[in-house]
């Protein structure tokens, strides 16, 4: 510091030291300096990388320690910010993007395909514990079910609604009379199917071929197809290989087209393998989950996975179930390769006994959707096979990233497989149109997912915004050079 002498009443508060240089007065003298015009500019200008001069001679800003809480302040810093200016322009920025951040986030979020409302009465292939039968429901959603966002049959409902296809659903029974959601369209196969005590059979009927009302966002994938309610349980709710045969076989004598089968059965019989043949001769299609409720086989293969009946059985469609946004089932674990996957988790549909709603879990529920595009498909091209019929669901399916063990060719898609163009009599030999390169719908994109995802970019543009405000300041007093650096 040749040329600049340091005033000794100075040093009396900062004595030099080997690693200390000048610091300025004491904090006492600066109240007194700053409310001196003649010397608060000298303080900008220190501020301001300037250097300034205090009588005996200009003193570099090199000389000054990065203190703080020793520098004047004439600019308004506050003492709560050490080396930053507060700055009311950096502090709106702040909260504007913040705010923007929750304001995208909110809505998404909400408007997201959430899972059925936990508040909606269970549904199971069990009867109720207390012996008696389902009760009806009183809840009454109005949101759309996240299965309809995701596969949006919808799409297909100007082409087709299912008019003048034929789906019997093998099960528990369908409620005829109580379903305003089904009225006029269920067959029932005898004088028992007509009743449903367990709920099951209604809901996977409502799933396939339920009409919109007023007031519920929810409805089936074919809303005009008709139903064949068939029996094939006990009354409490258990299923055997040759009940499950005769129900198929009833299906077939009045003409079904599509025979849902939810049941897994863990043997089959020379009468079931008999009457899934005697179906497909007769052009009906069967669709049967891959696995039941509850089951947890292990897929390393140190053990072959036992089988799921009917759907292990030739020319059976299997079907894998879906959890919300289009997660595959974890919790089960296919014991039949799947064929294909839909939504089977977390599902809402209708019961018996009235226009509420109910919710139910399974791969079981699962064929019901796809039993329903089925429905679409034959209504739209009645000339199908049933072999063709199920080639060409598999074909029309959009792959999602996913072991084949757990989805088998992807997610049905209810509108390609009535829409899309397949050259050849069968998908197998087809050579796919352009609409092979077709992304998932709109619907299947998880709302969440995009919240998360934007939520975390406006957080992102709060953290710069934060950091611009709070370096800029400090970069500009250092005449825009690193902390510690020397000329």
């Amino acid at each position: 510091m040749a040329g600049a002498q340091r005033p000794a009443r100075y040093a009396r508060h900062h004595a030099p030291g080997p690693r200390t240089r000048y610091v300025g007065p004491p904090a006492h003298h600066h109240a007194r300096r700053l409310a001196d015009p003649r010397t608060a500019h000298r303080h900008r200008r220190a501020r301001q990388g300037r250097g300034t001069d205090h009588g005996g001679g200009r003193i570099p800003m090199m000389q000054l320690p990065h203190r703080p809480d020793l520098l004047p302040r004439a600019d308004g810093d506050l003492r709560g910010l050490p080396g930053g200016r507060f700055r009311p322009q950096a502090a709106r920025g702040l909260a504007a993007a913040l705010a923007a951040a929750l304001t995208v986030a909110a809505p998404l979020a909400a408007a997201s395909p959430a899972s059925a409302d936990p508040a909606l009465p269970r549904i199971s292939a069990a009867p109720p514990q207390n012996g008696g039968c389902v009760k009806p429901s009183r809840q009454h959603p109005a949101d759309v079910p996240w299965p309809q966002q995701y596969i949006a049959p919808s799409r297909a409902w100007d082409t087709t609604r299912g008019a003048g296809a034929t789906v019997a659903v093998v099960d528990t029974g369908v409620d005829a009379v109580h379903s305003p959601a089904l009225a006029g369209r269920v067959t029932p196969a005898d004088a028992t199917a007509g009743t449903d005590c367990i709920g099951h059979g209604t809901f996977v009927a409502g799933l396939i071929a339920a009409a919109p009302r007023p007031g519920t966002g929810f409805a089936g994938v074919a809303p005009e197809a008709r139903i064949i309610a068939v029996r094939a349980t006990a009354s409490d709710g258990t299923a055997t290989a040759n009940s499950v045969a005769a129900g198929i076989d009833a299906a077939v004598a009045r003409r079904a087209r599509v025979i849902d089968v939810p049941i897994a059965l863990a043997r089959s019989s020379p009468a079931l393998a008999a009457a899934v043949r005697d179906a497909g001769r007769h052009g009906a299609l069967v669709i049967a989950p891959a696995y039941g409720a509850g089951s947890t086989v292990s897929l390393s293969g140190d053990a072959p996975a036992p089988a799921a009946y009917p759907a292990a059985l030739p020319d059976v469609l299997a079907v894998a179930a879906l959890g919300p946004g289009g997660v595959p089932d974890q919790k089960s674990a296919p014991r039949t390769a799947p064929d294909l996957a839909a939504p089977g988790n977390a599902v809402m549909s209708v019961g018996p006994g009235g226009t509420g709603s109910f919710t139910g879990d399974g791969a079981e529920l699962a064929t019901a959707f796809v039993a329903g595009a089925a429905a679409l498909a034959v209504a739209a091209h009645p000339d199908l096979t049933p072999s063709q019929l199920a080639d060409r669901l598999a074909a029309t399916a959009y792959h999602i990233p996913a072991d084949r063990a757990l989805v088998g060719a992807g997610t049905v898609d209810p509108a390609a497989a009535v829409t899309a163009p397949i050259s050849g009599a069968t998908a197998h030999a087809a050579s796919r149109a352009p609409a092979d390169l077709r992304m998932p719908p709109p619907e299947a994109h998880s709302g969440r997912t995009t919240a998360l995802a934007l939520t975390t970019a406006a957080g992102a543009a709060v953290l710069i915004t934060g950091f611009i405000a709070f370096t800029l300041p400090r970069a500009r007093r250092r005449g825009w050079r690193p902390g510690g650096s020397t000329p």
